[in-house]
């Protein structure tokens, strides 16, 4: 067990992976060191220790529209196409055809396979070019690399990397069937990649933006080699029209559980006394300083003819929820990360930081 400010946090590296968990005590981060057998991914990173384009899950387009056709999308400068095969199995590759660099989001599904829509080379499910009008001999280079994806509520997400580190993840204890999602919300934020999910760790910022008043100790563990967890209480102690609807409607105090996968992807999960809403917000790089944020509101599911006010129940939570959060986008545009200049009351969002560049890997953006 080691102890130190959070200005000097500082782990020892064996080639293999270093694990711990941070309790926020007197100011100072308890550390216990917990070795997995993960090696710690090579990456190119920012001078603060962070890549530029992290190696995770990353929302990629809607369902409905990829069924439909090929969609296009881009993260931090790469380029990915998405198509759904005869079976509705959602696929990703490289946007840009092997051949000539054609876009293959212009193209079209033919018997579950994308055609290129320059020369018509077509790909299957794993990549791997089986037709190609021209010509019966088909070279070894016309091959697409793949990704690999999940569908999640009817959001399609991929991982950008040909070897995910992780599957994608969802709440402990509940099947997506279980929840009900209410329609997103998106926007851009004027912050690094790195800065949105920890705002989940960042106490301070509880207290002086939301009203929110902690009660006994936070707690941090870590669920997977790829994820950092904080649970805490909080009183709810604002006088806003939310916050007084809140007390009524749900309780006076919460129990909010923030679990970051590789700073992509946070289940955010609220226990009230009468109530749990769960969230998941999923952020993609855009550029170095700004970021694309999709907001998925998640509710129980009711039995028997109770069902009926699922729908009604989602749009609430998600009118609540997102007032709570365009309030965090408001006040957070442009912030950075700055390790000199943390103090001991940041303890715990220090320890965050501190994993996060040590786990993740990535790679720089294409320009």
């Amino acid at each position: 067990m080691t102890q130190g400010k959070c200005r000097n946090i500082s782990f020892a590296t064996d080639g293999a992976r270093i694990g711990f968990y941070a309790q926020c005590i007197g100011g100072q981060i308890q550390m216990d060191k917990v070795l997995d057998n993960a090696k710690v991914p090579s990456k190119p990173a920012t001078p603060l220790g962070f890549p530029e384009v992290p190696w995770s899950w990353h929302f990629a387009c809607e369902f409905r529209d990829v069924i439909r056709r090929p969609i296009g999308c881009s993260i931090g400068g790469h380029e990915f196409v998405l198509f759904a095969s005869d079976a509705n199995q959602i696929v990703a590759m490289d946007r840009r055809c092997v051949h000539m660099g054609a876009d293959l989001a212009g193209g079209c599904i033919v018997q579950g396979r994308i055609r290129c829509p320059f020369h018509h080379w077509e790909f299957n499910q794993q990549g791997q070019c089986i037709r190609i009008p021209a010509t019966d001999s088909i070279p070894g280079f016309a091959r697409q690399r793949v990704y690999r994806t999940a569908v999640v509520g009817q959001h399609v997400l991929l991982f950008n990397h040909s070897q995910p580190s992780f599957d994608m993840p969802f709440f402990d204890d509940v099947a997506p069937r279980d929840l009900l999602a209410a329609k997103p919300f998106d926007f851009e934020a004027e912050m690094p990649w790195y800065m949105v999910v920890a705002n989940g760790f960042d106490l301070q910022h509880f207290r002086t933006a939301h009203d929110r008043t902690l009660v006994g100790e936070p707690v941090i563990s870590r669920p997977s080699p790829f994820a950092y967890r904080i649970r805490a209480t909080f009183d709810v102690t604002g006088d806003s029209l939310r916050d007084r609807l809140t007390r009524r409607i749900s309780g006076p105090r919460v129990t909010m559980t923030v679990t970051s996968w590789c700073g992509t992807i946070a289940l955010v999960t609220a226990e009230f006394a009468r109530t749990t809403s769960y969230g998941m917000v999923c952020v993609r790089p855009i550029d170095r300083n700004r970021s694309a944020i999709r907001n998925i509101v998640w509710v129980a599911r009711r039995s028997g003819m109770l069902h009926a006010l699922d729908h009604v129940d989602a749009m609430v939570r998600r009118w609540f929820i997102r007032g709570f959060v365009e309030s965090d986008r408001e006040r957070s545009q442009g912030i950075r990360y700055n390790r000199g200049s943390l103090i001991e009351a940041d303890a715990v969002v220090a320890g965050y930081f501190q994993w996060l560049a040590e786990t993740v890997g990535g790679e720089s953006f294409n320009e």
